[in-house]
């Protein structure tokens, strides 16, 4: 290649949009352009002679150089979405395509990869998803996002004989407190009861928002009675304590109807219909009270 063809080529990969990383076999930056620079933050004396795994998050760097490598030498290139991470420490994402550098004799000797910032698009896909799976008011799964839990629970438990306990949890006195004071205290109450009631349960338990005052607790691998009667009593407990919100206090509390998989239905629609009816069942006997 001659001398005018070598720098048109520099000049290119200097200027060019999208971040060109290259390095080596051993994951080494080597080079690195303009585009890089404004992506990572890094200069490209910072960058050369650095491992790549500075430009990506923890969970990620021991694995991600390696699988991208292996790629590389066995089918000739990689693509894919990679969680990034900034010279200032920020996260982001980008689409990063890689593709094997050769030498003379045809021989690899390291990847170069090309990178694009799709952080925002990221964004707005999370945000879509949150809209459409989870409720505005709580922030809690919705009744589509819910089906969907109880479905994959329905087919967990049948590949592993397993259980779980589905609480169907309804407001006592929120119409009376709504109507009193207005929709936007009520929407507080909501907001706050929701509140207590992800306090109170696991990491691993699903606390939906199933409409109106209602919501709906999926407990999973519930093997003894006494544990998902424990639950149920510090849930109402939990929402029995008075509320105090805008300088005002009122008291509210829950009634809860209880249906284990696969003892009380095997379906979602089963399954709800019998916490239903459970839940009635409390409401005869009192507020703050189970079935």
């Amino acid at each position: 290649m001659d001398i005018k063809k070598k720098e048109q080529r520099a000049k290119a990969f200097d200027y060019l949009f999208d971040s060109v990383v290259i390095t080596d076999l051993q994951g080494i930056i080597t080079d690195w352009n303009k585009g890089s620079e404004d992506l990572y933050g890094y200069s490209q004396a910072e960058a050369i002679g650095e491992p790549v795994s500075i430009l990506h998050v923890p969970e990620d760097s021991a694995h991600i150089t390696a699988e991208v490598i292996a790629a590389v030498e066995e089918f000739g290139k990689w693509a894919g979405e990679v969680k990034m991470r900034r010279k200032d420490g920020s996260t982001g994402w980008i689409e990063s395509m890689c593709v094997p550098l050769l030498d003379d004799n045809n021989q690899i000797i390291g990847a170069l990869g090309i990178n694009r910032d799709i952080t925002e698009r990221i964004r707005k896909s999370e945000h879509l998803t949150q809209l459409a799976h989870y409720d505005h008011l709580t922030q809690t799964p919705n009744r589509y996002l819910l089906l969907e839990r109880i479905s994959h629970l329905i087919d967990q438990c049948e590949r592993n004989k397993s259980n779980f306990t589905l609480l169907y949890i309804d407001l006592d006195k929120f119409k009376i407190v709504n109507d009193s004071k207005g929709h936007a205290f009520g929407d507080k109450v909501l907001q706050e009861a929701a509140r207590r009631m992800m306090k109170s349960i696991r990491k691993s338990d699903t606390l939906a928002r199933y409409g109106g005052d209602e919501f709906i607790l999926l407990l999973e691998n519930t093997r003894k009675r006494e544990d998902i009667i424990t639950v149920s009593k510090i849930l109402i407990k939990a929402l029995s304590r008075t509320f105090k919100l805008d300088n005002d206090t009122v008291n509210i509390s829950c009634c809860i109807g209880i249906a284990t998989y696969p003892y009380n239905g095997t379906t979602s629609d089963a399954l709800l219909s019998f916490a239903d009816d459970a839940m009635y069942k409390a409401k005869h006997k009192g507020t703050g009270t189970f079935q």
